[in-house]
Order: structure tokens, then C-alpha cells, then sequence
């Protein structure tokens, strides 16, 4: 047996099991491990909805957190980041459109971000009604998307842009009179 074959042999196994750990049978995409979510995530809360439609919403956003790592921690828990979201129905024409808003708070109760997005319903309700679980899984695989692309760079992690050069002072410049031999008084201005 040369060790050619023998390295191949060996190599085989881990190039297939390094190339079969990214792939994910769910369907949903992976992000790669340098760019995994960091921080806790909670949820205030999101107005708007009725009950039914909004306890369904928040399982969607349970397993959209799941799939992509994000730390969702219970809004009484500490927590790195917290959202305060509002959805609403709006009817255009003959087709109703969920539209959504998330804004994400840092720990010192400040915006770092706002989050939206909209989706249109197919099923030819109106209003709430709209929101079936095909709208309300929508919104959630969305806003999470969203979601993980911030909790990758948030501001605070992300290097500030280096400072600009003040910019130069104004000259400053003096001026003074002087009287000419025919009486005349001429300004004269000298830039430092």
C-alpha cells in the first residue's frame, strides 16, 4: 500500500465531514461561524396584533432564533439588546399588506437600530385576518434575518471611521488706518 492512498484514505473522511457541516436539512440558511449572532436578545413587546395572531407570531420568532443562534432571553431576564416592535394591517386595494417595525434598544434604553419590513398576504382576507401563519412565518424569518445581520456588527462592535483633521482656523487679520500726507485715511488690512 503506497501513502498516497493512505493519506487519501485518511483525508477522505474529514474533507467529507468538514464539507457536510455546513449543510443544514431544514432548508433554512446557516451562517457561516465567523459571523455566529453575539449578545441576549429580549422582546418587550409587539403592539398591534391581536392574541391569536401574536402568540403565533412569537413561536415563528422562537425557531427563526433557534435556527440562527440568537440568544432570546425572557424580556423580565437581562439582556444585551431589547425589541419593541408594532405590526399593522393595511389594505390596498384588494390586497392586505402586514407591515412591521422593530426597534432595538441597547442596554442603556437607547435606539441602536430600527428593523421593518412588510408582507403581503395571498389568501384574500382582510385586516387581521390576513396574518395566517404563511405571513406570520414570513415576518419572522425576515425580522430575524434583520435581526442576525445587526447582532453580527452592532454599532458597538463595529470599528468607528477614523477622525477627520480639524479643520484649519480661519486667518485672522488685522486692520489699521493710516492717514496719507493729503489727509486721506486709507484701510489696510494684513492677514497673520
Amino acid at each position: 500500500m503506497s501513502w498516497g492512498r493512505v493519506a487519501i484514505g485518511l483525508l477522505a473522511p474529514a474533507l467529507l465531514g468538514m464539507s457536510l457541516a455546513g449543510c443544514d436539512t431544514t432548508g433554512q440558511s446557516m451562517m457561516p461561524l465567523a459571523g455566529v449572532p453575539a449578545g441576549t436578545v429580549a422582546f418587550q413587546r409587539i403592539d398591534g396584533l391581536p392574541e391569536p395572531q401574536f402568540r403565533r407570531l412569537v413561536q415563528n420568532l422562537s425557531d427563526e432564533a433557534s435556527t440562527r443562534r440568537i440568544a432570546v432571553v425572557s424580556r423580565e431576564g437581562a439582556a444585551q439588546y431589547r425589541v419593541r416592535g408594532y405590526a399593522a394591517p393595511q389594505i390596498r386595494g384588494k390586497h392586505t399588506v402586514i407591515a412591521w417595525v422593530w426597534d432595538v434598544y441597547d442596554a442603556n434604553q437607547q435606539r441602536v437600530t430600527r428593523l421593518g419590513g412588510e408582507e403581503e398576504a395571498d389568501n384574500h382576507q382582510h385586516g387581521w385576518g390576513a396574518a395566517d401563519d404563511q405571513v406570520l412565518r414570513r415576518i419572522a424569518h425576515e425580522g430575524m434575518d434583520h435581526l442576525a445581520s445587526f447582532l453580527v456588527a452592532p454599532p458597538d462592535r463595529v470599528p468607528a471611521p477614523p477622525a477627520l483633521p480639524a479643520p484649519p482656523a480661519p486667518a485672522a487679520s488685522t486692520v489699521m488706518a493710516a492717514t496719507t500726507h493729503t489727509g486721506n485715511t486709507v484701510a489696510l488690512a494684513a492677514a497673520q
